[in-house]
């Protein structure tokens, strides 16, 4: 059985894996071309997004790798993280929010029609892993692998930029970048049966949880509840869209 070190370091390498793959796929479409200077000119909102959603990958190993080793620094930082957070939501939904009601107005992209709700969701289960780990923050054997699973389901548009760089802009990319962020809970799961002979409950609320979250909103797109749910989606942008 490994050593206590050596299972202290797991959580760590974990959070800086779905860090790494973060940052990989931002690379491509926006870090490299921000450094070329070839990116759109793009609304605030569009930046401020990309820099909070990146500033909390960064943080996220930061926070994992003093969570045992200097864990009053850690509960200190946890402050940077909520309002990381906060900012995330608030941006996120502010995009996503404008870009689905463009394309239900016809005006904006369809990949937001088809897409939307699916993105949409994916920053809900975040906010709900994140929130779920908060609750659970004296309760350190939830409280990580919560926060991994909340990590690993918003890091699907990185995964997503990824798959279309491999294969192209192809419909089952966003599909294959939803099952690719199951990796990294599959990854504890395993560190689990390894190190402790059984898999944690909180790794099946994360796996089971956004996998049917995410197949369900694969599967609204084109029945007839997808045109109201994306309408509800926009309707953050009718009350928030001056800001963008």
């Amino acid at each position: 059985m490994p050593s206590q070190d050596k299972r202290d370091l797991f959580y760590p390498a974990l959070a800086l894996a779905i860090s790494l793959t973060a940052f990989a796929g931002f690379a491509i479409t926006y870090l490299g071309p921000l450094a070329t200077r070839t990116y759109p000119d793009v609304s605030w909102a569009v930046h401020a997004h990309g820099i909070v959603y990146l500033g909390w990958c960064a943080f996220l190993p930061i926070q994992a790798s003093l969570a045992r080793r200097a864990f009053t620094v850690h509960r200190a930082l946890g402050v940077g993280s909520l309002l990381l957070t906060t900012a995330m939501a608030f941006t996120g939904f502010l995009v996503i929010g404008v870009r689905v009601k463009a394309a239900v107005l016809g005006e904006g992209a369809q990949f937001w029609k088809a897409f939307g709700i699916t993105i949409a969701t994916g920053l809900v289960l975040f906010l709900g892993f994140y929130l779920a780990a908060l609750l659970n923050r004296h309760r350190p054997d939830w409280h990580k692998r919560l926060m991994i699973s909340a990590a690993a389901t918003v890091i699907a548009a990185a995964t997503w930029r990824l798959w279309v760089a491999a294969i192209g802009f192809q419909d089952w990319a966003m599909p294959a970048a939803l099952m690719s962020t199951k990796v990294f809970i599959v990854a504890g799961m395993i560190h689990d049966f390894a190190t402790r002979r059984k898999i944690h409950p909180a790794w099946w609320v994360g796996l089971g949880i956004s996998a049917a979250a995410e197949a369900a909103s694969l599967a609204l797109a084109g029945t007839v509840l997808e045109l109201p749910i994306a309408r509800a989606i926009a309707s953050f942008a009718d009350v928030f869209g001056w800001m963008y």
